[in-house]
């Protein structure tokens, strides 16, 4: 479950054209997805050798399909985008592109529930001892970077993530745009406490939900309840108070990329443009090789 967000996550920066810096890059990281994803399943749960066979598999299997049904998908939404940037773009316009990517991230999920049925249910004691203990590592890295700095360390770090993410897509910011840059982190609501406690009520959930499985191995309609149960609260947290704090953010991020954007050169917006006309043409390009490929789908 936990490698899917990664994968959810290198999807949304591709389509805000901040991650990836070149067609090359892009076709290399999507064909490694599988393996990248088996590796870091196996680094979180120590797989034995049938599971780790059988999630290589599973994972080919997902990203074959993701190939043909939602590559072209992200496609179409980077033409929207592509059509859009020359002009300035109002935060409701940046929005519906975000409601239409959650739309393929609940295809993708969806597409993925058998096998992470099959997987939650089939973990042991000791692999949910080792989920714990990298969950444990991962929280200490992420409280070093986001909870120990002063506030003004990180706004300042935050800045800079957010700067080289901009210039990557529009080219090199003059002062009046990183000025805009600074204006949207001064007034966003990101709140690391609330954010870290989020965070860990998702993990203890996770856990909670894997053992309750392994108490009824072999009910499988009783699986997949809970792994949808799970997914639910992960897209849409429990807490009342965090749903506003969550949906805050998102609309903040709405408003600021529009403002970051008007305040951009037609120049800058023309590079915004051709960044993401070569990933549309990439996912073009990548979804259209299953058609010349002979190779069997495992069942």
């Amino acid at each position: 479950m936990f490698p899917l967000r990664t994968t959810i996550g290198v999807v949304a920066l591709v389509l805000a054209g901040l991650l990836l810096a070149g067609c090359s890059t892009v076709k290399l990281a999507y064909g490694q997805a599988p393996q990248l994803l088996a590796w870091q399943l196996n680094r979180y749960l120590d797989l034995s050798q049938p599971q780790a066979e059988r999630v290589r598999d599973e994972l080919a299997e997902l990203h074959r399909w993701h190939r043909d049904t939602l590559l072209p998908e992200h496609a179409g939404l980077l033409q929207k985008l592509r059509q859009q940037l020359p002009a300035p773009m109002s935060p409701e316009q940046a929005c519906r592109a975000y409601a239409d990517l959650r739309t393929q991230i609940d295809q993708l999920l969806a597409r993925a529930e058998p096998s992470l049925v099959w997987l939650a249910s089939d973990l042991s004691e000791a692999q949910l001892r080792s989920l714990q203990k990298r969950q444990a590592d991962s929280n200490a890295d992420w409280k070093k970077e986001w909870l120990d700095p002063t506030p003004d360390k990180l706004r300042e770090h935050r800045y800079q993530q957010l700067l080289s993410r901009t210039e990557d897509f529009y080219g090199s910011l003059q002062e009046p745009q990183k000025a805009a840059l600074r204006r949207y982190i001064a007034q966003s609501s990101f709140d690391p406490q609330r954010t870290y406690a989020e965070r860990l009520r998702r993990q203890t959930d996770l856990v909670q939900v894997l053992r309750q499985m392994a108490q009824e191995r072999g009910n499988t309609d009783q699986a997949r309840t809970l792994v949808r149960g799970y997914l639910a609260r992960l897209n849409t947290s429990p807490d009342a108070a965090y749903q506003r704090y969550a949906q805050a953010l998102v609309e903040e991020g709405c408003a600021g990329f529009a403002a970051v954007h008007a305040t951009m050169t037609p120049a800058q917006r023309l590079r915004a443009v051709a960044s993401v006309g070569a990933y549309e043409q990439d996912f073009i390009t990548l979804a259209a090789q299953r058609v010349s490929r002979s190779d069997p789908v495992p069942q």
